[in-house]
């Protein structure tokens, strides 16, 4: 019985004699000297004195933060700071047969280079910046050619009450559609978007352009919506004066077309991957009609529905044109045909996470269907249409690196000439053409 009375007392008294020591959560000898003389003297607290402590150690590390960003600004030379560099590219092996005139067609069986990037963007202050985009791409003869893509000044105004984050481009810039479409459908890798693969034009043309958001930007826009790309609070816009020719064609006549996308997001906080976007284009093909001598009217009149989650993406969206940039869509006496034209496309991230986390939000099923109509007045042609189905899947490796397969399969109506640019053929019956793809997609 004495014995444990001792042990308890002994326990008692080791307890007092260490406390002392340790208020505060934190040993005296563990305190800076200063401190310690401080609470000898009684002038400050254990309590006080860790608080100290801990407060000039986050000023400590902070200055250590401060200095560790100044060495590495001195050494990095002048002429690399604010340089970025990256690299996109489209690794495809395809197989199928596409359709030539007569119903005849012919098998391929290949591995491509489908699209080679490479971006260079300097930050010159914090209202001017350069960019430069080289697109490499495999000529007719075999030969691997780069060609410009981009090389524009960006000018970042100033808000303008409503309008915010706006950004100029002067030189070779983006045109104001299909920067868009392709950051809602993140497929560019499979083909071109509707637009562009029915010939209409493409992404980027010489002029300027100035572009913005409605209203700032939406909070957490990628947790809503899955994508912080134009994320306007309430949509987004984009004007511009081009060429008109694209960026990979000579400029033939001294006319302007004037191009312009308004996006509306109308309920950001009950619908926010809800926008509705209207396009418009308004100028002259880029070729002289040899039946009157006069450059063909062109013009382009677009609705477009799309919701984005990070789940789903739906969009939908119809389209008229007459002619296209080329001046190649004509009729009999040189005026330009009108096209009618509807394109549907729905991604689904399912809910794998049971299965494997890591799949979980990576794993994508797609479909796309793309209806074009050459010639909706029935000029030429009654058949001048084509049907597409592409239906597939991808696996996203790593931000922006993808796996992708799938299947296409276009029906072409018996007066379609060919799929790109050229304008309706009476009798052509190219048949149906359909191929099995593999894509990776290279991003860094």
């Amino acid at each position: 019985m004495k014995r444990s009375v001792f042990a308890v007392l002994l326990v008692v008294l080791l307890a007092f004699s260490v406390a002392p020591s340790v208020m505060g959560g934190m040993a005296v000898g563990k305190y800076d000297p200063l401190l310690q003389v401080l609470m000898k003297k009684g002038i400050i607290s254990p309590q006080e004195a860790t608080e100290i402590q801990q407060e000039a150690k986050s000023i400590e590390e902070a200055q250590k933060e401060e200095l560790a960003k100044e060495i590495k600004s001195k050494a990095t030379p002048k002429a690399l700071k604010g340089l970025k560099f990256q690299m996109l590219a489209y690794l495809d092996y395809s197989a199928g047969e596409s359709a030539k005139s007569h119903g005849e067609q012919k098998s391929y069986n290949r591995f491509a280079i489908k699209r080679g990037y490479f971006r260079v963007t300097k930050k010159i202050t914090p209202w001017l910046a350069g960019h430069l985009t080289y697109d490499v791409h495999q000529d007719d003869s075999g030969d691997w050619k780069p060609r410009l893509k981009y090389l524009f000044a960006m000018f970042r105004p100033k808000d303008l009450g409503f309008f915010t984050d706006m950004k100029a481009e002067v030189g070779l810039g983006h045109i104001p559609w299909l920067d868009f479409e392709e950051h809602v459908n993140p497929y560019r890798c499979q083909g071109t978007m509707a637009i562009e693969r029915a010939g209409t034009f493409n992404s980027a043309d010489l002029g300027v352009s100035l572009r913005g958001n409605l209203g700032g930007e939406l909070e957490d826009a990628v947790a809503k919506t899955g994508n912080h790309h134009y994320a306007g609070r309430y949509g987004s816009w984009h004007v511009g004066l081009y060429n008109g020719s694209g960026y990979h064609g000579k400029e033939k006549n001294g006319n302007k077309v004037v191009e312009g996308r308004l996006t509306i997001r109308p309920l950001p906080d009950l619908l926010p991957g809800l926008q509705l976007s209207y396009f418009g284009l308004y100028g002259e093909g880029n070729k002289k009609a040899e039946a009157n001598g006069d450059y063909p009217d062109y013009q382009v009149h677009m609705g477009y529905l799309s919701y984005e989650h990070p789940r789903l993406i739906f969009t939908a969206q119809y389209f008229v044109s007459e002619g296209n940039k080329d001046g190649k869509w004509l009729q009999a006496d040189g005026d330009a045909l009108w096209t009618e034209n509807y394109s549907f496309f729905v991604n689904v991230k399912p809910p794998v996470y049971g299965i494997s986390p890591w799949l979980d939000r990576k794993l994508n099923f797609f479909f796309r269907y793309d209806h074009v109509d050459r010639d909706k007045d029935n000029k030429i042609a009654s058949d001048a249409e084509y049907d597409m189905y592409i239906g597939g899947g991808a696996l996203e490796i790593y931000k922006g690196n993808y796996v992708l397969m799938d299947y296409e399969y276009t029906d072409y109506g018996k007066d379609f000439g060919n799929k790109h640019s050229a304008a309706p053929s009476p009798g052509n019956d190219p048949g149906n053409e359909h191929k099995f793809q593999m894509v990776y997609q290279l991003k860094f």
